[in-house]
């Protein structure tokens, strides 16, 4: 009778280690964060404790089920295809490969997207567009996996073309041009930037140089990106990413954090205003926050973005800075504003502190845009902060032309 008494309090200690170790799992496959996932577990102890383990094992059961029928749902419904309004909330993952955050791999996307400002405002600014998208083996957006190219394109969603088809991005603009590059763009900031380019150099080495592009919006300083960790704290933030890697990929999750992003930004973007002005006719969003840097005399604290500017900058063939919407069309928008430019000037001297080679792409952007006007075209995406393929275009002439004369001295 001992025997057996133990036995059921071996199966009960079991039971519940099991229950603790699969609540935070299906919690964070519904959506939850990994460190509000872990409340999980004091919660199925708590009801143990109040109702017995019969009771604390069914509500994992029932946690389950309710995941189980939560997926059912959103293939039935088509909820899980969608949701997504651009590829990029569909498809950007953590990837334990890399060490870093990039798309699905192998991934070939066809979808009319727009942007993100016209939720933010009742004017009619929406641009509707076709965007086809593919990602390589490395999750990065390039029709075929890296070949040897001699340039890298490092950067963030400006590069990358978030909004725009894939044969209108940048890498394609200077293919066009007799340019060869590999797209090593994803949306982050400067730290990311130097944590893509030193995980391109662990499986490929160095072979190719990068060419870093600094937005004027969210770089300077950086604010969208990753943050400096200790060595033991980045470790653990590694692991525990890969861990829940397969769990972030699951359309439960997906469609839950998408969900969640977008009452978020909703909430940040009302807080913060975009503002919708007529240019050329046609109403333009642009984003507030973005303006009031553009507008700003002095630069914040820029520790982070010239640290990793530093770390880099032995490596960089060439640093092109790329200026906010409003620095572009301030001079139809305002044009008796005088904007400062604290961004480049700060850029243009870290460049020469490390002889890195630096180009500011306002110019071209502005003559392009101004050509543009008279037919009522433009080279920013009316209901984005992105450029479109015309602004794009706009900035791979420039580009071209650095990268040739480069090449010719080398």
């Amino acid at each position: 009778m001992r025997i057996r008494s133990r036995a059921v309090r071996v199966v009960q200690r079991l039971s519940m280690i099991l229950a603790c170790a699969v609540a935070p799992v299906i919690a964070i496959a519904f959506g939850a964060p990994p460190g509000y996932a872990l409340l999980a577990i004091p919660l199925v102890l708590a009801v143990r404790r109040a109702s017995g383990e019969g009771s604390a094992l069914a509500l994992v059961v029932s946690s389950g089920a309710a995941l189980a029928l939560y997926a059912i749902v959103l293939r039935a419904t088509g909820l899980d295809q969608a949701i997504y309004y651009r590829f990029h909330e569909r498809f950007a993952t953590w990837d334990a490969r890399l060490g870093h955050r990039a798309y699905l791999p192998g991934v070939t996307y066809h979808a009319r997207e727009y942007g993100d400002l016209q939720i933010f405002t009742h004017e009619p600014i929406a641009e509707s567009r076709d965007v086809v998208f593919h990602s390589d083996s490395d999750g990065f957006r390039n029709d075929h996996d890296y070949a040897g190219e001699p340039w890298v394109l490092v950067g963030d969603s400006f590069v990358l073309g978030v909004g725009t088809t894939q044969a209108e991005i940048l890498q394609a603009c200077l293919e066009r041009r007799g340019i060869r590059a590999y797209n090593l763009a994803h949306p982050g900031g400067p730290l990311d930037y130097e944590i893509f380019w030193r995980s391109f150099v662990s499986r490929h080495g160095k072979a190719s140089r990068p060419v870093l592009f600094l937005f004027e919006g969210n770089d300077f300083p950086e604010t969208a990106g990753a943050r400096e960790q200790s060595a033991l704290s980045a470790g653990f933030d590694i692991g525990l990413r890969g861990a829940i890697a397969p769990l972030t990929r699951l359309s439960t999750y997906r469609v839950t954090r998408s969900l969640v992003a977008r009452v978020a930004k909703r909430g940040a973007l009302y807080g913060e205003q975009v503002v919708v002005v007529q240019v050329g006719g046609k109403p333009m969003g642009f984003l507030q926050r973005y303006m009031d840097h553009a507008r700003a005399p002095q630069l914040e604290d820029m520790t982070l973005t010239d640290a990793a500017f530093a770390r880099m900058a032995p490596d960089l063939a060439a640093v092109f800075f790329i200026p906010d919407k409003y620095r572009v069309y301030q001079p139809w928008v305002a044009p008796q504003e005088r904007l400062p430019n604290a961004s480049w000037e700060h850029l243009a001297q870290l460049c020469e502190e490390y002889r890195v080679r630096c180009t500011d792409l306002t110019p071209a952007l502005i003559r392009r845009s101004e050509a543009l006007l008279s037919a009522g075209r433009f080279t920013w995406w009316r209901d984005d902060h992105h450029w479109n393929g015309e602004g794009i275009d706009a900035a791979a002439e420039r580009v071209a032309e650095v990268l040739h004369e480069l090449d010719g001295r080398s």
